[in-house]
């Protein structure tokens, strides 16, 4: 975590119904009460012990921290949830080294941060126009609407017809408005606004807000969010030699990855991407070797022209997989979050 997790506490829930992810970073703080987990400042990260929230059971919480110094008995923690943001106060029960085993708390207060709830994911969607039909891959999704990278620009205020793929036996229909609609700048980044002549044929983000969604299709785009949501995290930031190419290509290419979650990709390559295109991923993490199927969700450009070889960092949403796959996928991404946690002590 780079930093506190303060904002506007929205409410406090019964912590078995967070559903907190091992493998997650969790910052620890010295607590003198349970009611400590109701501010909405907290202490500042330099004073905090680095922990990784390593197990959750019904009736145990574990966490690995960066010091084997001992914890004291109450504990603040603030981590992250399938819901968003947490924070509570738990006791500890027992340290041993650098593990330390904590009773769950009593209740968690989970906090507004309106990115958690704009999921990145690639998901398939037929949007519906005058101009006819077009099938794209979202670049997020919320329950209020979603993003595209569309080939031409989409008038603002203007009514499109949805068609979104939620599993591949679940595909619901949504009426939305472009709210928003922006050129790719060169660095693969939104322009502020379109030159002349960009009009008719540039590729463009476009924003849309979906309107007169059913009950039934809310709570179905709510369990759809909450699935992906889950799969973001952990979240580990690493160098990991992958082996990707595009949909169609016969070569795969070296890359390096730089952030892995069992439901995305951060990877940097010598290739430029759009949102939308479809990429194979092959890659070994703890002694075993997982493929996925993908679609870059975004991409941006570093370096300069005239200096070193352009790199871009792209976002790539995995595909669901299948459960044993993604199982074990999720536990090799859990060990290397520990692992790192270990690399940081002292």
């Amino acid at each position: 975590m780079s930093g506190p997790l303060a904002g506007r506490l929205v409410r406090k829930s019964a912590w078995d119904e967070t559903e907190l992810v091992e493998g997650t970073e969790a910052l620890l703080w010295a607590a003198d009460n349970e009611e400590m987990a109701s501010v909405e400042e907290l202490p500042g990260p330099a004073t905090a012990v680095q922990a990784v929230l390593s197990w959750v059971r019904p009736k145990v919480l574990r966490f690995e921290t960066v010091s084997p110094e001992p914890l004291p008995e109450l504990l603040l923690v603030s981590t992250l949830a399938v819901a968003g943001p947490v924070q509570f106060v738990s006791r500890k029960s027992y340290q041993v080294g650098n593990t330390a085993a904590c009773d769950p708390p009593r209740a968690v207060y989970l906090i507004e941060r309106r990115d958690l709830y704009r999921v990145p994911v690639a998901t398939r969607v037929v949007v519906g126009s005058p101009s006819g039909r077009l099938t794209l891959y979202s670049m997020d999704c919320s329950l209020g609407g979603l993003r595209i990278c569309h080939p031409r620009p989409l008038e603002v205020g203007a009514e499109v017809d949805l068609e979104v793929e939620l599993d591949p036996s679940t595909i619901v229909a949504i009426p939305a408005i472009v709210r928003h609609c922006r050129p790719i700048g060169p660095d693969g980044r939104a322009a502020t606004a379109f030159t002349s002549g960009e009009r008719s044929g540039c590729p463009s983000f476009a924003g849309l807000q979906f309107a007169q969604v059913t009950a039934d299709v809310e709570r179905q785009l709510s369990q759809f969010l909450g699935r992906h949501q889950r799969r973001l995290m952990p979240r580990v930031h690493a160098v990991v030699p992958i082996e990707y190419r595009s949909h169609g290509h016969s070569r795969f290419v070296e890359g390096v990855a730089r952030e892995l979650s069992p439901g995305d990709i951060v990877l940097v390559v010598y290739e430029r991407h759009v949102p939308g295109d479809r990429l194979e991923l092959k890659l070994h993490l703890r002694r075993q070797d997982f493929s996925f199927q993908g679609c870059a969700i975004t991409c941006s450009t570093t370096g300069e022209e005239e200096g070193p070889p352009l790199r871009h960092v792209v976002r790539a949403s995995i595909n669901e997989a299948g459960d044993a796959v993604e199982a074990q996928f999720r536990k090799a991404v859990r060990d290397l979050a520990i692992e790192r946690v270990g690399s940081r002590r002292s």
